[in-house]
């Protein structure tokens, strides 16, 4: 099942925040699918499933969550978050707007996750907030809506035990740092060895508990790893994998940042495949998000895996 609704997407740059990424990349890879099943329909908005303050509560600080209500404060989360210098005169739509716009996108990650539970397989188109940690937002990812979710879904009675497999570029920090010594969420990270944190005196890297680093030039063992990396996993048990499937170690993604990891169109399919055929043979409920992708060749990336998925399953 595909969840996208036009109100999910970043639309960053109505609040004078400017990235590569594409506000339209969710429209966009959408209406890549539609063109092979016309009949796909929008999620209707209204039956996300609510995600409160007691939600943020079990992932995020009590300092953070006072900054993330104070106006003042909050203008400051967003500049650090997105690496930006926002002004009001930037702005088109106010940033209270864009609270609740975060808010929406974590409340479509649970519901997600919720529908993976009942039908096998969800893929959000958005998500994967993987770098905000427990004290602040980080990395253009203001909230961490990957654990938010796992643990408001544990808190529900809905599983016990998940695993995140992070497969972005980047190494999903925020997600181990809110998770360590948590034995009821495993993460695995494949990402480039360098590059992230950016700044490591600024930012501390704190260890996934499966990681695995690609450096510059080793993409022909990308999938080897991949795959030995999975079996690492074997011996364990869990309820539910979300996957955090960044588009950005494609080649022609555009963010800097990225630029150390190089994957082709069909190696990124086969990545995903990969993993979509893990969780398969493990009957793993999988939850699909999109995490990085920047600039204009990016949402052919997500289509391919979707597309193919659909028509395996007819």
């Amino acid at each position: 099942m595909i969840l996208y609704h036009p109100r999910l997407g970043t639309e960053l740059g109505e609040f004078g925040i400017d990235l590569p990424l594409r506000d339209d990349r969710s429209h966009q890879v959408f209406e890549l699918i539609q063109k092979s099943f016309p009949d796909l329909s929008e999620f209707p908005f209204e039956e996300l499933k609510e995600v409160g303050e007691e939600d943020l509560a079990r992932v995020h600080s009590e300092s953070f969550l006072e900054r993330w209500h104070d106006e003042d404060a909050f203008l400051f989360e967003m500049e650090r978050t997105y690496d930006c210098s926002l002004t009001m005169e930037a702005h088109h739509r106010p940033l209270k707007e864009l609270r609740q716009s975060i808010m929406d996108q974590v409340a479509a990650t649970y519901t997600a996750l919720t529908l993976s539970l009942e039908k096998g397989i969800c893929s959000y188109l958005g998500g994967g907030m993987h770098h905000a940690r427990r004290e602040f937002g980080s990395g253009f990812c203001p909230v961490n809506d990957i654990v938010i979710a796992l643990r408001k879904a544990q808190a529900e009675g809905l599983i016990k035990k998940a695993v995140v497999i992070d497969v972005d570029a980047h190494q999903g920090d925020g997600t181990a740092e809110i998770t360590k010594g948590d034995d009821s969420i495993t993460t695995f990270s494949l990402h480039m060895k360098k590059g992230w944190p950016i700044d490591c005196d600024e930012l501390p890297n704190v260890l996934s508990d499966f990681d695995f680093g690609i450096s510059r030039g080793e993409e022909d063992r990308y999938l080897s790893i991949l795959t030995d990396g999975l079996k690492e996993l074997e011996t364990m048990s869990f309820d539910a994998a979300i996957i955090v499937a960044g588009a950005d170690p494609y080649e022609h993604d555009e963010l800097l940042s990225a630029s150390a990891l190089k994957l082709s169109k069909e190696q990124m399919l086969a990545r995903d495949m990969t993993l979509y055929k893990w969780c398969q043979e493990r009957n793993l409920p999988q939850t699909w998000l999109m995490a990085g992708g920047y600039g204009e060749e990016v949402p052919a990336i997500y289509a391919q895996f979707l597309l193919k998925v659909l028509h395996l399953m007819g």
